[in-house]
């Protein structure tokens, strides 16, 4: 209970969340968004590494994210 489901599809590495962020200017701040119908708004806590992943925590929340943010990840 509580694990995450491995081999239900190709899973996300740290080489392509690199190639992903290479795109944009390194200055920028990054935030971590959820939930599609009522996007939240994060900022990146602590990155560590368990069980074979590198796991990305959050901070703290910041509120909702703006819809431009839902438009362009597809989400809307």
């Amino acid at each position: 209970m509580g694990r995450h489901r491995r081999g239900v599809r190709r899973e996300f590495t740290v080489a392509d969340l690199i190639e992903e962020l290479r795109r944009f200017d390194p200055r920028l701040e990054v935030r971590l968004v959820t939930q599609p119908r009522m996007p939240y708004e994060h900022t990146v806590g602590a990155v560590a590494e368990a069980d074979g992943m590198v796991w990305i925590g959050e901070a703290q929340q910041q509120g909702y994210a703006p819809d431009e943010v839902a438009d362009r990840l597809g989400w809307r």
